[in-house]
């Protein structure tokens, strides 16, 4: 007979991965749920693996094996990764105590550039050995992997889906029948990875290759990382001025949750001066300095970074700009000091705007404040003579009347006219 592999699937109480697709079942049942015996085979061509938490997705997977007693013994099953990768492997899959427990089962995978893990905020592509074994009750998912390709995107969602746990009641049940009460316990991690190179860390100014020699322990509940990360090359952006990465590293401590530590030094030169960035401390709370050589105080060096020019020739509106980066920085404001400057002095809009010839204008930075719901102000200033304010008056939802007035003496008004499609 024909059975769908999902309706099977759910005995085993693994959550959040799902085996769907269809499955032929040639075999005999007979005993009991609690010590089954079964004689026969079982074959699909078109199985899929998938998790809502990695993002893994294995597909059209052909799947041979058959049934002695209470054990499945899985000859052979071969996948397809979303990115053409290969999995493989055997196994054996117990069905005793089904009333009980999840099924007890050992699986030995081979992995090929599989994409493995792919989410928003990471992906990986390995190759090597993965065992799974489970008494039933949770188990331990094992391997020692070589890392083909991996991303990893600062600034998005991070951290797994976590499912929830749902309080439940049986109802109905006949007097002689206890209420089930079995719960899944996490699966353990005991993974080794290494990649010399092609681990890409993008985001918040970042641009990054690293090659990294990681562990994974922990549980799926509780997560461990230990090894280390080195940096091969890089680019990091701030305030429009691109610094070239000359050290990194990133160290993980397996006995905390993942928070890594991080030591990373980017270097360019700005107006014959050698200039370096420094990131220290920790992931979730990193320390950022600027020095540079001849040495200029660090509030210096920063109002030729975001402004163009010294810090002697502010006007009173930049200095609090520059104070604000500072107390951000100082307080561990992460890699994106920009955003978090425009947070801490209450702007809804901070960005740098580039250099524009044509209108005599350096690169500057654009301030701007919502007004009500219709009219939205903004100023730019390159700290070198120019500037320029313009008004946003929103007519419609789709419709807007824009107005600039610099202080080189041009005057426009456009309209603007936009439509979601």
């Amino acid at each position: 007979f024909r059975s769908q592999a999902d309706a099977v699937w759910r005995l085993a109480a693994i959550e959040g991965f799902d085996l769907t697709g269809p499955i032929d079942v040639a075999a005999d049942f007979t005993g009991k749920l609690a010590d089954p015996n079964v004689r026969g085979s079982l074959a699909s061509d078109a199985l899929r693996f998938r998790s809502s938490i990695t993002g893994t997705d294995i597909r059209k997977i052909r799947a041979r094996g058959n049934f002695t007693g209470s054990r499945l013994r899985l000859t052979s099953f071969a996948g397809e990764a979303r990115n053409g990768g290969k999995v493989s492997g055997s196994g054996t899959i117990d069905l005793a105590g089904l009333d009980e427990r999840g099924p007890q089962m050992d699986l030995r995978l081979a992995t090929a550039d599989a994409l493995v893990l792919d989410r928003k905020d990471m992906a990986a592509k390995v190759t090597g050995p993965m065992r799974i074994l489970s008494n039933g009750n949770g188990g331990t998912i094992a391997g020692r992997l070589r890392i083909e390709e991996a991303n990893w995107r600062l600034g998005s969602a991070t951290g797994a889906a976590e499912l929830p746990d749902i309080a439940t009641r049986e109802i109905n049940l006949p007097a002689d029948v206890a209420p089930h009460t079995r719960r899944a316990a996490p699966w353990r991690y005991l993974i080794d990875a290494k990649g010399g190179s092609r681990i890409f860390v993008r985001g918040m100014g970042l641009d990054s290759e690293w090659g990294a020699d990681i562990s994974l322990r922990g549980t799926t509940s509780d997560p461990r990382i230990g090894g280390k990360a080195d940096m091969v090359r890089g680019t990091y952006d701030f305030a429009g001025t691109r610094f070239d990465l000359t050290r990194g590293r990133i160290a993980f401590d397996p006995a905390v949750p993942p928070d890594p530590r991080l030591d990373i030094l980017a270097e360019t030169e700005l107006d014959s001066l050698d200039v370096r960035v420094t990131v220290k401390g920790s992931a979730s709370q990193p320390e950022i300095s600027f020095n540079s050589t001849p040495a200029l105080p660090e509030e210096e060096l920063l109002a030729r970074l975001l402004f163009g020019g010294s810090v002697s020739d502010l006007s009173a509106t930049d200095a609090l700009q520059l104070g604000a980066a500072l107390a951000s920085l100082r307080g561990g404001g992460g890699l994106d000091p920009i955003n978090r400057l425009r947070t801490a002095i209450g702007l809804d809009r901070l960005r740098i705007v580039s250099a524009d010839p044509a209108l005599g204008r350096g690169t500057a930075i654009a301030a701007g404040k919502n007004i009500g719901r219709r009219v939205y102000a903004e100023i730019v200033t390159d700290g070198r003579g120019y500037s320029a304010t313009q008004l946003e008056f929103r007519v419609m939802r789709w419709l807007s009347l824009l107005g600039t007035v610099s202080t080189l003496g041009r005057e426009t008004v456009l309209v603007k006219a936009s439509k979601d499609y």
